[in-house]
């Protein structure tokens, strides 16, 4: 009777695994996407675009990256192609449609991933959540948005993924996106308002077992809208089940090229392109005779030494009409006008036009000098990117000297601001922005007097500024 049961036992072994094989065939090289392993897998990424959707002056658009990317397939196959955040907010045409060109572009180039950045908060992360809402109406990504470590209050973001798994080049190559730790100090506390950004590196270190075990990846990526030397080497540290084969940065715009050992001797490869389009970054992944990651090298390009993509053109000139109207000039300057001087005729507009005995906006909220010559409304949404609504309130003298003594270095205040003719027993009337008023460094303050919002942008303020002062 036992020897029957294990004739039995064998049987529906051998039966399952002849299964398998009859509906999953492996190839002679062990790969199980269909595809034959190849000696490299093909990587490109780029990262804060900050709206840049066309070439414009020496800033290359996404004619020309989508150029480059076509350049590069043409003679290597196809790329993976991931995002690091950052993409959408900072230009004319892009924040009038809440990054809807950009997406429309990166559709076009077939774009893999996209991490959230902290940027993607500017506009309330709900105008980014729209591209992922199943209604085409309003615009939809053709790639996952990747948040493995953002959670609004304590839940995960149902609309985002922790990785995507991607094939190329005949292997299986998860990736995972995670934003940097501490970054919601970026956002404008009222956007951030609910959210939290987890440690990544129990995350990651979690989700790479996950993805080598469970899904069974040959390569695990992670692309981080940040960059720390602390967590570059803590996942070059990980155990053999969790290495990580490559991490792709962003946030500090800068080009970097950089490598952490493994235990295993491997060296691990960071990357970071710098932003606006002005360079694109490849890693390549090479593999020996056996399918063992070998090395990665990486390769820094110029966009703009390539030839514009004639989808991309097509794409661009759909927008042609509001392109036109961010071309309008506003104003002339004889003179170079530099980040503070930008920053000082801000809130004097503010202080103006809204009577206000004292205005200032944050040095971070100017992004941008402007040249001599025509000031045209695209040159105004480069220096004042943000959707920075003015609020206007009162403080006491007391208050605002201590707010100068303490936070003038953070501060633009109106050129003719003088903090030696403060009255500490007198009340002013001031203006500044949302960003400001909100975030926890000045709020304390603000307390004494409720605030009025006006629902004006900073930069139509400017805008109106400039018009009426010419």
């Amino acid at each position: 009777m036992k020897k029957s049961l294990l004739i039995v036992f064998i049987y529906l072994i051998l039966t399952a695994l002849t299964a398998c094989v009859i509906t999953d065939p492996l190839p002679d090289n062990g790969d199980v996407g269909g595809t034959p392993k190849g000696d490299a897998v093909y990587l490109l990424s780029i990262n804060d675009t900050h709206g840049q959707f066309y070439e414009d002056g020496d800033l290359p658009g996404l004619e020309n990256v989508a150029g480059l990317i076509s350049e590069l397939e043409d003679t290597n196959g196809e790329y993976i192609k991931i995002a690091t955040g950052d993409i959408f907010q900072g230009t004319y045409i892009s924040n009038i449609h809440y990054g809807l060109p950009l997406l429309e572009g990166l559709n076009a180039m077939d774009f893999d991933a996209f991490v959230i950045g902290n940027h993607e908060f500017d506009w309330g992360l709900d105008k980014i959540a729209a591209y992922a809402d199943g209604n085409p109406a309003n615009g939809e990504a053709d790639f996952p948005f990747l948040a493995a470590n953002i959670v609004y209050e304590g839940d995960k973001l149902s609309w985002t993924d922790d990785y995507v798994i991607v094939n190329n080049g005949g292997y299986k190559v998860g990736i995972i996106g995670i934003i940097g730790y501490g970054l919601e100090t970026s956002i404008a506390t009222d956007k951030v308002a609910g959210y939290q950004f987890l440690d990544p590196i129990p995350i990651v270190r979690d989700l790479s077992a996950t993805l080598r075990t469970e899904q069974q990846c040959d390569l695990v990526v992670v692309a981080t809208h940040g960059y720390s030397s602390y967590f570059n080497t803590e996942v070059s540290n990980f155990s053999e089940s969790n290495f990580v084969d490559a991490v792709i940065c962003a946030h500090t715009h800068q080009i970097i090229n950089e490598f952490e050992m493994r235990a295993d001797g491997y060296m691990m490869p960071i990357i970071q392109s710098a932003s606006n389009n002005k360079s694109l970054g490849e890693i390549v992944f090479t593999f020996d005779n056996e399918y063992r990651l070998s090395e990665a090298i990486l390769t820094q390009y110029s966009p703009s030494l390539y030839e514009p993509h004639a989808d991309i053109l097509t794409l661009i000139d759909k927008y042609s009409a509001d392109i036109a109207a961010g071309e309008r000039t506003v104003a002339y300057t004889p003179n170079d006008l530099y980040r503070k001087q930008l920053g000082m005729e801000m809130a004097l507009a503010m202080k103006e036009k809204y009577n206000a005995e004292v205005a200032f906006i944050n040095t971070g909220g100017v992004r941008a000098e402007i040249g001599v010559g025509p000031i045209k409304v695209k040159d105004i949404y480069q220096v004042f990117p943000f959707d920075n609504a003015v609020i206007v309130t009162e403080i006491s003298g007391s208050q605002l000297e201590l707010l100068y003594q303490e936070q003038s270095g953070y501060l633009y205040f109106n050129n003719d601001f003088n903090f030696y003719n403060i009255n500490q027993d007198q009340t002013y009337r001031i203006a500044t922005i949302d960003y400001v008023y909100y975030q926890n460094y000045y709020i304390e303050y603000f307390y004494e007097f409720p605030p009025i919002l006006t629902g004006d942008m900073m930069r139509d303020v400017f805008i109106e500024y400039l018009e009426t002062e010419n």
